[in-house]
């Protein structure tokens, strides 16, 4: 009962936030947008989608070789494709991230720890996206920030670079968890889960070449996809960011999309878009083209998951 009320209620926050994102739009505007788009940026963009889907599976294809049993990366492939399915086009409570976890940790025969390297996977993705807003900001992208953003970000990049450092030393880590985050440990799961990857990692620190192989890789997939919004938002009339500034935008929006307070983070992700590109003095109609294009090529991505899921995995899955 509690994951079906969830659900609904992440079904009518969506709806709220499309219809604030989407009120007082004129759609004949809209259309004018994507009629004007250059088309062959859509299509490399969509190439370097391609690349981040091959480099992100590169990613947990290589934390998952911290276990004894081989896996073939057509197969990490198939579950990261069923995992973007779930994460992006359904309105369920387990949650792509799960459903991948589980059939890579099955396919080692240690689910719970295939779970944990998911998640690990997941932290990583999200630690190299700071770490681009961070030096985005060093080189040049702050300049063109307005207010208190400038001081906001900073604070991001810093906390990415301290998170980092404390990742590779046992003791500090210790001390900041005994302190900070062990008296709501009962309260919060999510920390159970950081402390639970956090131990997981320490018992595989001998083979840490993995780990910063996978962050190359992590690195790699996502420079492809900024690089990939950044094309389809040259291809806009209207869309005027300089490429340093998408190193800006992007990792806020990669954070905001993974609150889960919607579904597969429709209209948060939108009303990040038209929000943060207001800031550089672009109008609504072509950051909301730049959006849809970025959700169009992303849906594109997940249909093949969607048809592995059906025909394929569902009943695996689902048993």
């Amino acid at each position: 009962m509690g994951k079906k009320l969830f659900n609904i209620v992440r079904i009518v926050l969506t709806l709220l936030f499309l219809y604030f994102v989407f009120r007082k739009i004129e759609f004949s505007l809209l259309k004018d947008a994507f009629i004007s788009s250059d088309k062959m940026m859509v299509v490399w963009a969509f190439i370097l989608f391609m690349v981040n889907t091959v480099l992100m599976t590169l990613r947990i294809s290589t934390l998952f070789k911290v276990f004894p049993q081989k896996l073939s990366f057509l197969k990490v492939l198939r579950y990261y494709l069923i995992g973007l399915f779930f994460n992006q086009a359904l309105p369920t409570a387990v949650g792509g991230d799960a459903v991948k976890g589980y059939k890579l940790g099955k396919a080692v025969n240690d689910v719970p720890s295939g779970l944990l390297i998911t998640f690990i996977d997941r932290l990583l993705g999200l630690l190299t996206m700071l770490v681009y807003l961070f030096v985005a900001i060093l080189i040049g992208g702050a300049s063109y920030l307005k207010g208190n953003s400038l001081y906001l970000l900073g604070g991001f990049g810093a906390i990415c670079i301290v998170l980092t450092i404390m990742i590779f030393s046992t003791r500090l880590s210790g001390m900041v968890y005994r302190i900070f985050f062990k008296p709501f440990e009962d309260k919060i799961k999510f920390l159970h889960r950081i402390k639970e990857s956090y131990r997981f990692f320490l018992k595989t620190k001998d083979q840490k070449k993995l780990y910063y192989i996978a962050l190359a890789y992590s690195f790699a997939a996502q420079l492809a996809l900024i690089l990939a919004v950044s094309l389809l938002g040259t291809g806009l009339e209207g869309v005027t960011l300089a490429v340093e500034q998408y190193f800006i935008v992007m990792p806020i929006i990669f954070v905001v999309s993974m609150i889960p307070i919607s579904v597969g983070g429709f209209g948060v992700r939108e009303q990040a878009f038209v929000s943060l590109l207001a800031l550089y003095g672009i109008g609504k109609i072509p950051a909301l083209a730049l959006a849809l294009l970025y959700v169009g090529l992303y849906i594109l991505m997940c249909i093949p998951g969607g048809v592995l899921y059906l025909f394929g995995e569902k009943e695996k899955i689902d048993g």
